[in-house]
């Protein structure tokens, strides 16, 4: 996955301004994730503290061959563009 696309997939995931639990295939989503890595790499939520302080997931990094590493080069971009936001990697599977 490219920049291009990664930056697609999280204005997608960030753009919803309804709670998780309300967007349509969430929990499907989810689900996916957690039984099925894709590659050989454990695929990596981004995740950002939210406006109330709860780490909220609003990214997905998979098919790198290190997707820890790509999760932080990700996280290196998003801080340029938001350096007051908190943002980790969390293992998705």
């Amino acid at each position: 996955m490219n920049r291009i696309s990664f930056a697609i997939l999280a204005l997608a995931l960030t753009s919803c301004s309804q709670a998780n639990d309300e967007i349509p295939g969430h929990a499907g989503l989810i689900k996916q994730v957690e039984h099925q890595k894709v590659g050989r790499s454990q695929d990596q939520w981004i995740e950002m503290v939210n406006g109330i302080g709860e780490w909220e997931r609003t990214g997905l990094i998979f098919g790198y061959a290190d997707d820890y590493t790509e999760c932080l080069k990700a996280i290196e971009g998003l801080k340029l563009a938001n350096p007051d936001r908190q943002y980790r990697c969390d293992q998705a599977n």
